[in-house]
């Protein structure tokens, strides 16, 4: 730490800072370890239920058929595709055994369970996109307020030795700055991965619809 100090630069400034600039600091690099973790992980999982939807999509489209799903497809519990698909199968099984033929009463039943399912299947993925969202709003505001305390720090510092050297007035002057640097570094990219896996999420909602069409439409023949 006293080599990184002695040596100059950013962190120089952050452990020779005042205890509050200090807290904006890491208050600022936690939000940024834990918005970057949320960023990589959350694109992975996008990822992977992107390729099953498109995977169960064309696979349906390739056979006309909902039979060639194996017992082992079923157990990818990630997949909210075929929760879709199994939730629609449980049901019509369920009507078949009481006799109901496929009517449009139970179509519509069919229907609403499954749209149930893709809402839950959305809200779990939208989880901890909340947490980007607050970073992105939260960040400039906390790097502002590191700011306006630095700036504060360099006008009580001109005050108290009755100068306005460079030598009193720049520490304050670059905590300020670095305040306002970290902040925006730490918001900009929580806002453009809120709104990239935002996107990414309307897709899935849509393929998750287009799913349930193709599904409701095959149990019907």
């Amino acid at each position: 730490m006293n080599a990184l100090v002695n040596a100059g630069g950013i962190g120089s400034l952050i452990f020779s800072a005042g205890p509050v600039a200090r807290a904006v600091f890491f208050v600022l690099v936690l939000f940024s370890l834990i918005s970057w973790t949320i960023i990589f992980k959350k694109w992975r999982q996008l990822k992977g239920i992107e390729i099953r939807g498109d995977a169960f999509i064309g696979e349906v489209l390739r056979n006309g058929s909902l039979n060639g799903f194996t017992a082992k497809d079923k157990d990818d519990y990630e997949n909210p595709f075929l929760k879709l698909l199994l939730i629609a199968r449980q049901e019509a099984a369920i009507r078949a055994k009481e006799n109901q033929t496929m009517n449009v009463e139970t179509m519509m039943a069919i229907k609403s369970l499954m749209q149930a399912v893709g809402t839950e299947a959305t809200t779990k993925l939208e989880k901890r996109l909340s947490f980007l969202a607050t970073t992105a709003n939260a960040a400039p505001f906390i790097g502002l307020f590191g700011t306006v305390w630095g700036i504060m720090d360099s006008f009580r510092e001109i005050g108290a030795k009755g100068t306005t050297s460079l030598a009193v007035v720049a520490p304050g002057i670059s905590e300020a700055l670095i305040a306002t640097a970290i902040g925006l570094a730490t918001a900009i990219p929580a806002v453009l991965a809120y709104n990239y896996f935002t996107g990414r999420l309307k897709g899935i909602t849509s393929k998750m619809e287009n799913a349930s069409i193709y599904i409701l439409n095959l149990l019907t023949r």
